[in-house]
Formats: structure tokens, C-alpha cells, sequence
């Protein structure tokens, strides 16, 4: 889906380097930085067993009691009985 926007995106950031010869080379070096420095923050895997199956998810994810109550609700008739 990005990759659809910045395909679109793309020509017209050239297209301001026209008018703004200094634009496009800021947005087309600014992202890729702008990312990496996102990326820092995300969490390290290396060397932790990831899951391998929805089963592993559910047993591994630390859910409140309010939480795991309202999961378990979903399965409940959502249609009400016309009165």
C-alpha cells in the first residue's frame, strides 16, 4: 500500500525541484534517515524464541482479566431476539 503512495508521491516531489531545487534531495534523504532513527527504537529479537503459531501468541501475550473477558465475549450471539 505505500508503495503505491510513494509511486504516486514520487514524480511530484521531482516536480517541485523546480521550484524548490533543494526539496526533492531533502525528502528522498530525509526519510530514509527519518526511519532508521524509528527503527532504534523498536525491540530486540536476537536470540528470543519468536511464536510459531496463534496458540504460542495467546499463551505468550500478558492480557488484564478485563481484557481476556471482553475476547472471550466476541464468540457470543451478537443479534438480539426480537422482542
Amino acid at each position: 500500500m505505500m508503495a503505491r503512495v510513494g509511486a504516486m508521491v514520487a514524480p511530484m516531489v521531482l516536480l517541485m525541484g523546480d521550484y524548490v531545487p533543494w526539496l526533492p534531495g531533502l525528502i528522498f534523504g530525509g526519510a530514509p534517515i527519518l526511519s532508521g532513527v524509528a527503527g532504534l527504537f523498536l525491540p530486540e529479537t536476537l536470540g528470543s524464541p519468536l511464536p510459531d503459531t496463534m496458540q504460542d501468541v495467546e499463551e505468550s501475550s500478558k492480557m488484564s482479566p478485563k481484557e481476556a473477558i471482553t475476547l472471550q465475549d466476541t464468540k457470543a450471539n451478537l443479534l438480539k431476539p426480537a422482542a
